[in-house]
């Protein structure tokens, strides 16, 4: 097809595309089902009139899908998807799309070679090119009925892996049927093994991909089109390079370099780049996912069709009796298995009725070679499926979640909404007040306005404007989450918080609120939010390896005074936040003054404990803390007026020249201020400043001193923090400079006691130097940080030098020792 012809079709198809989403809105169908349908009517009228024959030369081929629509397709999924969501639920995910699909693989295979007598190997081909899900049509009217944000990661992260799945398998098969050959028990082994290195493979590529290219895109500053381009490139090229260069799965590597682009992005780029890339990818989804939906119904012959109907039908029940087995059994059985939130018998009805069969497969059977004799009839049997899915399952989905209550209310969810009106209510009628101030309205024609208002805001069928509700305590919630939110939003943009804070306290505002969605109270909601990320497990294992290990000692330093530096902004945003809620709550007029007291109540106890986490981090590090609050408020207020004169400039009551002569000045002077971040706690003390401080060392020869010098750190670990643990194997001896911790032991039955607390100038580790053994010490207690500590430490080697030339040191060590002992 010569390429403006081309382009014209393109341009065509998507212009219909576009202008059926508006049809669809006034239509009961889905989109996408609207698309396929009108594909088929465009395909029928094509055969017989003129001016369409190029839509017939148009053909959905494997090339336009594999290297256009999927990954452009797949890396919107990836970088779209709620991946705090996905990692809660990633076992009963992975069953899903491993597992779950090689199994239903196996059952539509061996069930299509034993009724429609074909190659068993052929069989085990088709079943698995038709086992992987494509809910496009599922996910968008999740979203339209506002279903739970549960169901909807479950189904879209299923599918989002199991793609790669069902390619791999197909690639693996394939290539088995091609060389002739059969399969038999013995090649499990290999395939299996084929199957993991490919599978794991591409994640691995994508991943570091889309770590590497955000850094660079970091460092290098690069501004928003930059960024906005290089997330299209990177979409492509780790599928490609996945793929074709290193023979790994490009699915998996293009939904790593999402994910992965995804989280580093939040912490390295600003706000608004990342919300411009997840709308950028928004555009580029619908136009694929509209011309893919097109094309799969201009792909369409009914005569062939309805010649494999009843091997369609049979095929249809196989698959449905497979996922079945996943949903009902294998699914319930992970999540007892992994402890986690029940999945309900109605979510579970959707998830296995809502496994539609789309473009995907489509594609991938087109890819078969036309050597393979049997390609035409799985061509046939494989549309036959997806129309089915599409034309049947999915239309049947809504009806089926209002029939399973999936679109009602829940408790949380009604007195959300109770809220929202009720606040949306004394907005209006607020307005309404001020227009009629102005003497701009009747106070006959206000009356009848503020009737309107309360019928237009009304909570039931039976309410005339009453602001009376029957619980406010939930209504105050609500209203404190809100107003955490919006806070915080305004704590980022005036950088009182890094954008990794601010997401980190969003995400457990979000946890919180959907828990409150669920009716749990706030106890059980904060309980639900405070669950272990994966990033804090893995923040864990860093600090329990590196803690030892000498050679990391400089990395571990720095680390642990960013984890100050973030502590420290959580802290501050946390105080601001609830002497705002406290004074937002004040002004409740509505809300029993009881149910707003008792919140008050939480919020000063929250205040008065990161007051004193503060008050904490200010006597440990003076100079840290008043630099570091210093320089935060004095780039807050910069960014405040900064903020306001944008607003101005957009708003068009300032013109461009005023704009830039303001802007250079708020660099300049933003320029000026040492930045925040970069600002460290263990600057205030070098290690001979922290040997002052220790009076072990006080009679020590200016040479010995030395030594000790050369061969300690100054080390900060944070209260909660692990500073040796029990049975581990270390020998380095510390100095608590200052700070308090806590010394926890475990007794025969393993459960673990407190048995002392050390403060400023005691030791940690003198058992490695008194009992002298040779080899790595094991630690006889667990000791963790109660308030932010700076320690010193010094390595063994140096210390039993320090012990053999002075007696005093090496009697005041034995001391200790018996001591505690004792």
């Amino acid at each position: 097809m010569p390429a403006d012809e081309l382009i014209l079709v393109l341009v065509i198809l998507l212009g219909i595309a576009m202008l059926l989403t508006g049809v669809s809105r006034k239509l009961p169908i889905p989109h996408t089902i609207l698309l396929v349908i009108v594909g088929i009517a465009l395909g029928r009228v094509a055969d017989s009139w003129a001016p369409l024959a190029p839509l017939r030369h148009f053909q959905l081929g494997p090339e336009i899908m594999f290297f256009i629509f999927l990954p452009a397709l797949i890396f919107e999924s990836g970088f779209s998807i709620d991946t705090r969501q996905l990692h809660r639920d990633l076992p009963p995910i992975l069953m899903l799309a491993i597992p779950a699909m090689l199994l239903s693989t196996c059952v539509v295979g061996l069930g299509v070679w034993w009724l429609l007598d074909i190659p068993l190997i052929v069989a085990l081909v088709f079943g698995a090119l038709i086992s992987a899900t494509d809910p496009v049509a599922v996910v968008a009217l999740f979203k339209e009925l506002g279903a739970p944000n549960r169901l909807n990661v479950l189904v879209e992260g299923e599918s989002l892996l199991n793609d790669a799945t069902a390619i791999v398998a197909f690639t693996i098969l394939l290539g088995i049927a091609m060389q002739g050959g059969g399969i038999g028990w013995s090649d499990s082994g290999p395939i299996i093994a084929e199957f993991l290195r490919v599978f794991i493979g591409g994640v691995i590529v994508g991943s570091l991909l889309g770590f590497a290219v955000c850094e660079l895109l970091y460092r290098m500053r690069s501004d928003m089109a930059v960024i906005l381009t290089t997330s299209i490139v990177i979409a492509y090229a780790s599928f490609v390079l996945a793929e074709h260069a290193l023979h790994v799965s490009g699915v998996m590597a293009v939904v790593g370099s999402a994910i992965a682009l995804k989280r580093f992005s939040m912490i390295r780029f600003p706000h608004d780049a990342t919300h411009a890339i997840h709308s950028s990818w928004e555009v580029i989804s619908l136009s694929c996912n509209s011309l893919l939906f097109l094309l799969v119904g201009l792909t369409v012959k009914f005569d062939n069709i309805m010649a494999v109907m009843g091997a369609v039908v049979l095929v249809v029940i196989l698959i449905l009796s497979a996922r079945a087995f996943a949903v009902y059994s294998v699914i319930p059985v992970t999540v007892k298995l992994f402890h986690l939130p029940r999945i309900s018998m109605a979510e579970r009805h959707i998830m296995w009725w809502g496994g539609l069969k789309g473009g995907l497969a489509i594609a991938v059977v087109l890819s078969i070679p036309e050597a393979l004799p049997e390609k035409q009839f799985l061509f046939d049997l494989t549309v036959g499926v997806v129309l089915f899915t599409l034309l049947v399952s999915a239309p049947t989905i809504r009806p089926l979640m209002e029939r399973l209550g999936l679109n009602q209310l829940t408790e949380g969810e009604d007195l959300e909404l109770r809220n929202s009106l009720i606040t949306a209510r004394k907005e209006s009628a607020s307005w309404l007040g001020e227009l009629r101030n102005y003497s701009l309205l009747t106070k006959r024609a206000s009356k009848g306005l503020l009737i309107r208002i309360r019928l237009a805001f009304s909570i039931g069928m039976f309410d005339e404007g009453s602001e009376k509700h029957d619980d406010d305590e939930y209504m105050a919630l609500f209203r404190a989450y809100q107003t955490e939110r919006t806070v915080l939003m305004l704590l980022y943009e005036s950088e009182i918080i890094s954008q990794y804070i601010y997401l980190r306290m969003n995400d457990s505002l979000f946890s919180m609120q959907e828990a409150l969605r669920k009716g749990k109270n706030e106890h059980n909601a904060f309980r639900d939010s405070s669950r272990k990320s994966l990033f804090v497990l893995l923040e864990g294992g860093l600090l329990r390896y590196s803690r030892e290990r000498l050679w990391l000692s400089k990395l571990l330093s720095r680390y642990q005074s960013l984890r100050l530096v973030q502590q420290m902004e959580r802290h501050i945003a946390k105080v601001i936040i609830s002497n705002m809620i406290i004074d937002m709550l004040e002004q409740q007029d509505d809300l029993a003054r009881s149910a707003r007291e008792l919140l008050i109540a939480n919020y000063q106890t929250r205040n008065k404990h990161y007051r004193h986490e503060l008050k904490m981090a200010k006597r440990q590090f003076p100079g840290f803390y008043r630099r570091h609050m210093e320089n935060t408020a004095h780039r807050s207020m910069i960014n405040r007026g900064w903020n306001h004169v944008q607003q101005q400039h957009s708003q068009g009551t300032l013109g461009a020249k005023g704009y830039n002569i303001i802007r250079r000045k708020v660099e300049q002077e933003l320029a000026s201020i040492s930045h925040v971040r970069a600002i460290r706690p263990d600057s205030d003390a070098s290690v001979s400043a922290l040997l002052d401080e220790a009076a072990l060392f006080e009679n020590l020869s200016s040479e010995d001193l030395n030594l000790v010098k050369n061969n300690a750190t100054g080390i900060t670990f944070l209260a909660g923090d692990t500073i040796v643990g029990e049975a581990e194997r270390g020998d380095n001896f510390y100095i608590i400079i200052h700070g308090k911790v806590a010394v926890r032991k475990q007794d025969e039955s393993g459960a673990t006691h407190k048995i002392a607390t050390f403060h400023d100038g005691d030791i940690i580790g003198e058992s490695s130097l008194v009992e002298a053994q040779s080899g790595a010490h094991r630690r006889s207690a667990t000791i963790v940080a109660k308030t932010p500590c700076k320690l010193l430490r010094v390595t063994r080697k140096a210390m039993l030098t320090i012990v053999g030339k002075y007696p005093d040191v090496r009697q005041y060590l034995q001391k200790i020792h018996g001591d505690r002992l004792g």
